[in-house]
């Protein structure tokens, strides 16, 4: 499967839509996703990546620069997904590696603690577990 990786354009909503679907990602409407793209793409702290195949989006990657107070400043991703018809080709892989070249610094990935395939493939591309933490969020 011969795809390319690339920085995400406004075009890209769409297909970013259909293939976050996979995921469990709440469904948006076009509108939507287009403008939650828009503000990721006009934010000077965001990135996003999309690998295509023939025309299609298969994969993508959003990356964010997360500035601490009190310790090392990082890249984080924020999301990563694969369309499942296209696993196994190292498109997952391909984004990271995007990425990364794309910007030096250390990098992070926060995984839900179910989520025991994406721990593995995170590791097996050079992550280590570094913490567990719990999130809270207010009551609504």
């Amino acid at each position: 499967m011969e795809y390319i990786i690339r920085f995400a354009s406004e075009s890209d909503a769409a297909g970013i839509n259909k293939v976050s679907e996979h995921l469990g990602y709440s469904q948006l409407s076009s509108t939507e996703s287009t403008t939650k793209l828009q503000e990721l793409l006009n934010s000077p702290q965001d990135q996003v990546f999309v690998a295509e195949w023939q025309g299609r989006i298969i994969g993508w990657l959003h990356l964010f620069y997360a500035r601490r107070l009190a310790s090392d400043n990082f890249f984080e991703i924020g999301g990563l997904v694969v369309s499942p018809d296209s696993r196994g080709y190292g498109i997952g892989r391909a984004l990271v590696q995007y990425a990364q070249a794309e910007n030096l610094g250390k990098f992070r990935v926060r995984c839900n603690e179910k989520r025991l395939d994406a721990h593995k493939f995170y590791e097996s591309i050079g992550f280590d577990s570094s913490k567990v933490q719990r999130v809270f969020q207010v009551r609504s």
